[in-house]
């Protein structure tokens, strides 16, 4: 194994081989985690949902992880550094990268619908009433079953972009199955009401913030230019997006997410 040359918030990634990267997560990460992610990786691999190959499963110095293709590449938020004209197709990238991955199907990965049901006893959900939880469950139990590929949490750092301009989705550990909205909700979040970086100082906040904001009109206008959706759909779908955002326990977004959560509940499933 060669020098480190990724770190993420769960795991370090290092070059191993010609061609081939070990992403070993860090010691207090759940084995489950590491191998749910290696399945939905190798998952979203076969269905062409992202172009990385995906190799075995190991375990080095009491750590899971799992050795997958290198990617030659820089992620969408490092671009702009390295050509700022980026900025003005950034969204749009994004957009057709987010087209192709629902495109596809399948019934191997969990459903949307019975992960938010169990998320109803998890301690992240504990503001909520018996009576609410006992109407969103059976809101949700009433949605269609569906098998839209969906990331769920597919936003700029998660989009490697290589010399050629090809985009690689990567870390597939939230993906799971379900109607496109509930990914378009999750995108509609991500670009107005998600944290930004927590150590970034006031004026860099406003910067990112306006950044976001113009990458997001991108990335709306030629999604919906390339498969339109109804704001409708997307709000009854809404519910388990923010659930399931809730449920990551980021201390800012957590009143907005209390918040509009029970105002959802209260009107899609009375």
């Amino acid at each position: 194994m060669s020098e480190r040359f990724a770190r993420g918030r769960s795991a370090e990634v290092f070059r191993v081989d010609e061609g081939k990267v070990l992403k070993l997560f860090f010691e207090d990460y759940p084995k489950e985690y590491a191998e749910k992610e290696y399945r939905n990786t190798k998952i979203a691999s076969e269905l062409g949902c992202t172009p990385l190959k995906v190799y075995e499963m190991v375990e080095q110095d009491g750590r899971a992880g799992f050795v997958m293709s290198f990617v030659d590449g820089v992620s969408q938020n490092d671009m702009p550094g390295k050509n700022p004209v980026y900025l003005l197709k950034g969204g749009k990238d994004l957009a057709r990268c987010h087209v192709r991955v629902q495109s596809k199907s399948s019934h191997e990965l969990d459903d949307i619908r019975e992960l938010c049901v169990e998320l109803l006893a998890d301690e992240t959900m504990v503001f909520l009433t018996d009576d609410e939880k006992a109407r969103a469950e059976a809101f949700l139990r009433s949605l269609p079953d569906e098998d839209g590929v969906l990331h769920l949490d597919f936003h700029t750092g998660n989009v490697l972009v290589d010399a050629q301009g090809e985009c690689t989705v990567i870390d597939w550990m939230t993906a799971a199955r379900g109607n496109r909205a509930v990914e378009v909700a999750m995108m509609e979040f991500l670009f107005s009401e998600a944290e930004l970086f927590p150590e970034a100082s006031k004026a860099q906040r406003l910067l990112f913030s306006a950044v976001r904001g113009f990458i997001g009109k991108q990335f709306f206008k030629e999604y919906q230019k390339l498969t339109p959706i109804s704001a409708a759909e997307i709000d009854r779908y809404r519910l388990l997006a923010l659930m399931v955002r809730r449920s990551w326990g980021i201390e800012f977004e957590r009143p907005y997410l209390t918040a509009k959560i029970r105002e959802l509940i209260g009107t899609y499933a009375s």
